[in-house]
């Protein structure tokens, strides 16, 4: 893998896999929901929209659209906490229309009043939506207890009185915030000439963001969050089932630890699964992880009926004290689940897009290249005992997070902490 960082910070990053009939290029911004203002809530999100909605060349989103699909070129932006990216997969001989293309929108949306005034509505309709959906409403209020007051607990479609503001203007301003030479990064993943991509972005990108005279700053991302002290709180709603969440924060995208934490989880399931069996009503259990640039956490979903929420709340903890963090995952369990993982991390970077992403978000919050063969050797190195010593160190009952949505229940995070002694 090639990195070029040009002089004005701008970073290209190119990685060639020959044979690859399909090439993905992908911009990516440093910036997403992380980066807003209280009152500017949701404006990553409309601008992610609005980039698609029309440029000089191609006056609306429909006529850009069509002109991507006439070079069989799939469009996909993307809008997360910290980052905005647009990717282009295309065929690998289309991969300089493809720069081409991301440049033009890159400089040339025309944030027209029509569209904005388009996009704002599409948007207020998904805040509605999103309003009456648990597990948005579960993981906005698990986010702005976890990372309080900071841009993590931002909620990625804003609210309906900011998003009501919004115009065209607003995100053209808030672009030109962000998208500058050193929060951007350009990643290529294909069958491709290295220099001939370089020659292409230099003269798509480059030439167009070189302006000497001004004062290039990149973005910071929210600072690890040490001091944390769990906390349980819920919100009232009629429900049958009661939703929870239990949490706790981990490692950082930049650790290896978190490699550790996604092989066992499976691992965690069924033990999980295994120690509330005789257990006389019905419930339901997911595990799922999320990190960022210097933060993380891991996150246990549950399912159960209201009346049996309050009491599956404590058994849920007690469990986690009494047969998960206490029982020793073994040497051939953890075997059985890396190999699997390991399968499945070579398979979705084999795919040219996942790749591009992953090469750019690397770069971006490591200040590394990716590389697919030096991470799976990081991986095959662990063992059951660095799981049970990450295990007993994320499992910090003091730490816990627990939300609820579903009926009241009276449950306080110093009895749920008792239950643990």
């Amino acid at each position: 893998m090639a990195l070029n960082v040009f002089s004005n910070g701008l970073r290209l990053v190119c990685l060639p896999k020959q044979d690859k009939k399909v090439v993905c290029v992908v911009l990516h911004i440093a910036g997403g929901t992380q980066s807003e203002k209280n009152y500017q809530s949701g404006i990553s999100e409309y601008l992610t929209k609005l980039l698609l909605m029309g440029t000089r060349k191609h006056s609306t989103g429909e006529m850009l659209m069509n002109y991507a699909k006439s070079y069989g070129i799939v469009l996909t932006p993307h809008n997360s906490k910290e980052s905005i990216t647009i990717s282009a997969l295309c065929p690998r001989e289309n991969v300089e229309v493809a720069i081409e293309l991301l440049s033009e929108i890159a400089f040339e949306t025309t944030f027209s009043v029509e569209a904005g005034d388009r996009v704002r509505n599409i948007q207020l309709s998904q805040v509605s939506m999103l309003s009456e959906n648990p597990q948005y409403v579960m993981d906005k209020l698990l986010n702005s207890t976890l990372y309080y007051r900071t841009g993590l607990a931002n909620p990625k479609h804003g609210t309906t009185i900011t998003v009501s503001r919004f115009r065209a203007l607003d995100a053209k301003d808030y672009l030109e915030r962000i998208f500058t030479p050193r929060n951007t990064i350009i990643s290529v993943v294909g069958d491709v000439d290295q220099d001939e991509i370089y020659d292409l972005v230099k003269t798509n990108f480059f030439d167009k963001m070189k302006e000497e005279d001004r004062e290039y700053k990149k973005l910071k991302y929210v600072s690890k969050i040490d001091d944390f002290v769990g906390s349980c709180k819920g919100r009232v709603k009629k429900l049958n089932q009661t939703r929870i969440e239990i949490a706790f924060p981990t490692f950082s995208f930049k650790d290896k630890e978190k490699y550790v934490i996604d092989i066992i989880k499976p691992i965690l399931l069924s033990h999980i699964k295994s120690s509330l069996a005789n257990l006389d009503y019905y419930y339901e259990t997911k595990v799922r992880t999320k990190y960022y640039s210097n933060n993380g956490n891991i996150i246990f979903d549950i399912m159960v009926d209201y009346e049996n929420a309050e009491e599956h709340i404590f058994n849920f903890v007690r469990a986690l004290k009494e047969d998960i963090k206490n029982r020793p995952i073994t040497a051939d369990e953890f075997e059985v689940e890396k190999r699997v993982f390991v399968t499945k991390f070579m398979n979705t970077y084999d795919n040219v897009l996942e790749c591009a992403l992953i090469s750019a978000k690397t770069l971006a919050l490591t200040k590394q290249t990716f590389s697919e063969n030096s991470e799976r050797l990081n991986m095959e190195v662990l063992s059951n005992k660095d799981a049970n010593k990450v295990l007993n160190k994320i499992l910090d009952f003091n730490k816990m997070v627990v939300i609820y949505l579903g009926r009241d229940i009276d449950v306080s995070f110093d009895e749920l902490l008792a239950s643990t002694l």
